[in-house]
Parts: C-alpha cells; sequence; structure tokens
C-alpha cells in the first residue's frame, strides 16, 4: 500500500509543476489540464512500476520497512509500560554504569514560573 501511497504524492507534484509551468506560460487552460492530467498518470504509474521493481529485487520494500519499524515501534512501547521486575523495592543504592559514576533519574517536568525567569536590562535602564 505504501507504494501506491508514494506513486500518488509523486503524480500530484507532477501534475502541479505542469499546472504552474503552463499557467505562467500563459497557455490554454484546458492545454494544461490535458497535460497535467498526463502527467499525473505518467509520474504515477513511472513511479509505481520502479517501487514494485526495487521491491521484486529485494532492494528497498517500502511496506516491510514500514511494517519492521511498527514492530519496532511496539516493542519500544511494551518495554517502556512494563515494570522494571530486575530491581528489588527495598535498594536504595544509587545504579552504576561501566565509568563507575552514579546514573541519575530523569529530571520530573516543571513548568517556568516568574521567579526561575532571569530578567535583562537595557543599556538605557542600566544607565539610570
Amino acid at each position: 500500500m505504501a507504494k501506491l501511497y508514494a506513486a500518488a504524492v509523486f503524480a500530484f507534484i507532477a501534475a502541479v509543476v505542469i499546472v504552474v509551468t503552463g499557467l505562467s506560460s500563459e497557455a490554454r487552460f484546458i492545454t494544461v489540464f490535458f497535460r497535467s492530467i498526463v502527467g499525473f498518470i505518467s509520474a504515477g504509474l513511472i513511479v509505481y512500476i520502479m517501487l514494485r521493481i526495487l521491491a521484486a529485487k529485494d532492494i528497498l520494500d517500502f511496506d516491510d520497512f514500514i511494517a519492521a519499524k511498527d514492530e519496532e515501534a511496539l516493542a519500544e512501547v511494551d518495554a517502556a509500560s512494563s515494570p522494571a521486575t530486575d530491581t528489588a523495592a527495598g535498594d536504595d543504592q544509587p545504579e552504576v554504569n561501566e565509568g563507575g559514576t552514579a546514573v541519575e533519574e530523569p529530571a520530573q517536568f516543571e513548568p517556568l514560573s516568574t521567579e526561575d525567569l532571569t530578567r535583562m536590562k537595557s543599556p538605557e535602564q542600566l544607565g539610570k
């Protein structure tokens, strides 16, 4: 299905380019219309055929690529949502990486407040 979407996107871009160049050269509208249809169909077919050839020769297959990315994303979500079972509840020891330094927990989000902002003064305010 990704091959069809990619072909449609390239065909649409080709048709838009044909319409813009045709109208800027002051060609008749009906001529521009038919040329854009021919360009849309031919560009779509060429891209679709090329993507089918690339998939048949195992060079590049968009459908397999998208399926692999979906599986990776699902695996990451599953890993993030499952609780860590290898850490004990009573351990207060910080985790240590290979370099011997403690691994810090990621900071929690805190919204900015007016006290946290640094105020800058303009040169006019400094001179007064």
